[in-house]
């Protein structure tokens, strides 16, 4: 029994032991602007992040978000960043259906559909969006965003302006 529990542990993300991330020195900077970016959508600072897009007919493409100049995309490898990148989707996804299916003709004749999945965290969504052109069946691009639906630091901000309101009006009215 205690050996099973000892091997079922070692096995475990978080208590278990592991191997070092073969990332070279690129992959490093942007596994540390991942971070703060993923803290700053939940801290509040941030209320939108495009995480991946990917190109089902182009399998060594992918886009990532928007990173600093000091970084070299070109020493990124495809499979170090797109793996940190599941991990952080799969660090806030629920395991849980999405919402219903949305669908959107644009001018140029594509169709994009957009499907929002719920997260552990009641005010951010996972959204996915894929792309088609014309009438073909399998998208061209498929992207997936964190959305912040509320502004919990504004939010907070009010509420302490409320209090500080509700506060004088009870002094006032016991000085009275």
């Amino acid at each position: 029994m205690a050996l099973a529990r000892i091997s079922k542990r070692s096995r475990d993300v978080l208590t278990g032991s592991r191997l070092r991330a073969d990332y070279n020195e690129a992959e490093r900077q942007f596994s540390q602007v991942l971070q703060q970016r993923l803290q700053d959508v939940l801290q509040g600072k941030r209320d939108r992040l495009a995480l991946m897009r990917r190109y089902p007919n182009d399998p060594d493409r992918l886009g990532v978000m928007a990173t600093p100049s000091t970084i070299q995309r070109g020493d990124l490898r495809l499979p170090a960043v797109e793996g940190m990148i599941w991990d952080a989707i799969n660090f806030v996804r629920l395991k849980a259906s999405g919402g219903p299916i949305a669908q959107k003709a644009n001018d140029d004749g594509s169709v994009v559909e957009m499907r929002t999945f719920p997260t552990k965290f009641p005010h951010i969504v996972l959204e996915r969006s894929d792309c088609y052109q014309g009438d073909a069946p399998e998208p061209v691009e498929t992207t997936w965003t964190l959305q912040r639906l509320q502004n919990q630091r504004a939010q907070t901000q009010i509420n302490q302006l409320l209090d500080a309101a509700n506060l004088l009006f009870e002094l006032v009215r016991v000085v009275r």
